[in-house]
């Protein structure tokens, strides 16, 4: 309950499109899967018990009273935050800081090795 930020992985999301992508990022997927697809299907009412059903997708990784950082498998990432409870100048201001400190740290990595840094 005290944690600032949760950093979300989502391992087996790639999204393919921006829609995709954004689905991810506001609320996760979801797919719901029945123990008995067949007999589901035969709209037989005494078969459909949804106690049976399987729920998966990024969906159930989520949380919603944090602010979230989520990081697909294609290193495609996002925020999320429940907005009465943080301004969105204050997430704004978390993000800008975590891309200028990436930004900073691969030019430091990719100049390391340049004459000037010799002195």
């Amino acid at each position: 309950d005290s944690a600032l930020f949760i950093l979300i992985l989502d391992d087996e999301m790639a999204p393919k499109t921006v829609g995709e992508s954004a689905t991810n990022i506001l609320h996760g997927t979801v797919n719901v899967e029945h123990e008995d697809y067949n007999r589901y299907m035969s709209e037989d009412p005494e078969h459909d018990d949804p106690a049976s059903d399987e729920e998966y997708g990024s969906s159930r990784n989520r949380w919603y009273d944090k602010l979230q950082i989520i990081v697909c498998a294609d290193a495609s990432a996002g925020i999320n935050f429940e907005h009465s409870g943080i301004d969105s100048h204050t997430a704004l201001r978390i993000v800008s800081d975590i891309y200028a400190e990436t930004v900073v740290q691969y030019l430091q990595s990719i100049t390391k090795f340049l004459p000037a840094n010799d002195r």
